[in-house]
């Protein structure tokens, strides 16, 4: 028992934060293609191919911040050829995620080995980690002061998109013409809303995000990259935006305990005896446990709409009959 309160300490919190925020971004890429219709099961690819793009470019480049921009655009691209299979094509969904995904992760392994000379893990020491940044005045509280400041821009990146992605949903008009298409597309077409172009934007900043996800892990949070550095986080990602209900606020709360799941699986291997093997498990554990009550809440949501219903028709119907008898 010591050893499990032990555990329980700012350092891991502050590890929560950081092991979070490529899930955050790519959760809120994956609501925002989820209100716009789409559902993007490519986000562990893309999340990967910006791992590979970031550390690339920042070796070439000779700047971290250069690398995670080119990451983005990069993802951005993947994202652009991912809408034009889908809306020009029409290949299926799942079948195009699938695809891009084992192409992407096969293909990192084909040019580590071709260019870089190498197939488990790459890295250089010419490449600076993203530095951390203080927070003038929250720097300095108690508390919150080591919790909040003294991460890098991604982390607090991720944070602000939330609330872009919030705001612009839920208070502008090209939000509302993404949730109109994600809710009734025929509708949204008969007012005149682009339906493609509205999926085609998601996508695109879709894997814009979750590319800069995969940046964090391999300039942001550590210098290097290994094989399958993504590590099934996209497909968490997935998964933190259906359990929040494809809402940027929700989502970003559901990463962030997600983040602390894998902190505190990472945690609990030094300062407990807990087999190393099923500590890792624990990550897997709550993801699935979170799909189930996906699965269940909207079973149970369906249930209640058609109880919902046979009340009012049952009330209708009697309401009838009584018009009927007074006649």
């Amino acid at each position: 028992m010591e050893g499990l309160a032990g555990a329980f300490t700012l350092d891991l919190v502050r590890s929560g934060i950081r092991l979070a925020t490529p899930i955050i971004l790519a959760a809120i890429g994956g609501a925002i293609c989820n209100r716009s219709g789409v559902l993007n099961l490519a986000l562990e690819g893309k999340m990967l191919m910006g791992c590979f793009i970031g550390i690339l470019a920042a070796f070439f480049l000779q700047n971290t911040y250069l690398g995670v921009v080119v990451a983005a655009l990069s993802g951005g691209l993947l994202g652009a050829v991912f809408a034009f299979l889908y809306l020009r094509y029409k290949v299926d969904l799942v079948i195009l995620a699938i695809a891009i995904n084992l192409f992407i992760g096969e293909m990192t392994v084909f040019l580590m080995r071709t260019f870089l000379g190498d197939v488990g893990t790459w890295s250089d020491p010419s490449i600076r980690q993203l530095p951390d940044i203080a927070l003038p005045l929250i720097n300095d509280l108690p508390v919150l002061g080591p919790i909040l400041s003294g991460h890098n821009i991604i982390v607090y990146l991720s944070w602000f998109m939330a609330l872009v992605a919030y705001f612009v949903l839920f208070h502008t008009k090209t939000g509302r013409h993404a949730r109109a298409v994600g809710e009734n597309q025929e509708a949204a077409e008969t007012v005149g809303i682009s339906v493609p172009r509205v999926k085609f934007a998601a996508l695109v900043i879709s894997g814009m995000l979750a590319a800069i996800g995969g940046a964090f892990l391999s300039v942001g949070h550590l210098t290097l990259f290994t094989r399958n550095m993504s590590n099934g986080r996209g497909w968490t990602a997935i998964t933190a935006a259906l359990f929040g209900m494809n809402h940027p606020i929700a989502v970003f709360f559901t990463g962030l305990f997600f983040g602390f799941a894998d902190a505190l699986a990472v945690r609990l291997q030094t300062t407990t005896n807990i087999p190393p093997s099923l500590v890792q498990f624990l990550p897997q554990v709550l993801t699935l446990l979170a799909l189930i009550l996906v699965a269940a809440r909207s079973s149970l949501a369906e249930t209640l709409a058609r109880r919902a219903f046979r009340i009012r028709a049952q009330r209708e119907i009697a309401a009838q009959e009584a018009a009927s008898a007074d006649r």
